[in-house]
């Protein structure tokens, strides 16, 4: 869906408060119609002031209007390739902004229609993976690609990191999470963390690392670097599912597509396929510790949607089979399933 169409929609579903443009232009307007005196009094005091502001202090009032004209130029913009500039520059200006506040939820309050920001970031995310999929011959993710889009800089700028950061910080304080998880960002997460724990892809990575035979598109992450970016993004991306995962309508969103599935599956495969291999010295202890995050994330949403998906995971057989799991303890989703639809 192109974001004009979008931005319709939210329109006519939530409402858009007035532009910043129209309000500055009506003061604008008022401005003018001062006498010259008034005027001169008022550049006065205006150039007094700022004066008086710190360097750090004017750097962030700079940047708060930054943010709202990249904002302005994202949401007032006809063409497609403009809003995914202004829309890149908005994220960026909005990460720089949260590292100088220590109150996130009101400079979000302050800067910018909530919800629809949320929105916004949200559909971008999935957005941009979605590209990956199209990209790819078949049609799923490829992870040197996912991390490689995590990690690359355009025009001074990393649009990937940016929106992760976006999203881990929307997450993070007393923000309403409902619009992250109508964007469909939660079944895309899920997504990347099934092609990051994928069995046969930690196999291959471990082979890499044993014996430095890396193919061409793995030597753009060989080294130390690209391990440690590896871990931060792996860690970002759970710490935004477990947030995103507290929600009660969290497991319900994640039916609209097999993205609940694949948790029941990712989840399966570390108490069986993941354990037997690491045995073997096939697979690091690392991709164990992801499985135990990915069956402490279905137990979140379990224990979080009062039974919601019971009839879903019923329909799909998802909650038998699993008696392997407790070979590694992660057998208490299963436990409060049976709570959840007891009787």
């Amino acid at each position: 869906m192109k974001w004009v169409t979008l931005l319709k929609d939210i329109k006519e579903k939530v409402g858009l408060t007035q532009s910043p443009s129209s309000s500055s232009s009506t003061a604008s307007a008022s401005y003018s119609s001062l006498p010259p005196s008034s005027l001169a009094r008022d550049n006065n005091a205006l150039s007094a002031h700022q004066g008086s502001l710190s360097s750090p202090e004017r750097d962030k009032h700079e940047l708060e209007l930054d943010f709202k004209r990249f904002w302005e130029e994202f949401r007032s913009s006809s063409s497609e390739k403009e809003k995914e500039t202004a829309l890149n520059l908005t994220v960026d200006a909005f990460c720089r902004l949260v590292k100088q506040h220590a109150n996130v939820a009101q400079l979000v309050t302050l800067l910018v229609e909530t919800h629809i920001f949320s929105f916004v970031v949200g559909r971008a995310f999935v957005t941009d993976i979605e590209k990956l999929k199209i990209g790819s011959k078949t049609r799923t993710l490829d992870v040197v690609k996912v991390l490689n889009f995590f990690s690359e800089v355009k025009d001074n700028i990393s649009p990937g990191a940016n929106l992760l950061s976006a999203v881990e910080v929307l997450v993070s304080g007393p923000i309403d999470k409902q619009s992250l998880l109508d964007s469909g960002i939660f079944c895309c997460l899920i997504h990347i963390f099934y092609a990051l724990l994928d069995p046969d892809e930690a196999v291959q990575r471990q082979k890499a690392t044993d014996y430095e035979d890396l193919t061409l598109s793995e030597k753009d992450w060989d080294g130390d670097v690209a391990q440690v970016r590896r871990l931060e993004v792996e860690g970002s991306l759970v710490h935004i599912m477990k947030a995103l995962a507290s929600h009660p309508s969290a497991a319900q969103s994640l039916t609209e597509d097999d993205s609940l599935q694949l948790l029941f599956q990712m989840v399966a495969n570390g108490s069986s396929i993941i354990l037997s291999r690491y045995k073997e010295g096939l697979v690091p202890l690392h991709s164990i510790q992801l499985h135990r995050h990915a069956m402490q994330i279905l137990g979140l949403l379990l224990v979080n949607d009062n039974g919601s998906t019971a009839k879903y995971i019923r329909k799909h057989h998802l909650h038998g089979g699993f008696g392997k799991v407790t070979q590694v303890g992660i057998f208490f989703p299963f436990v409060l399933y049976n709570l959840l639809t007891k009787g």
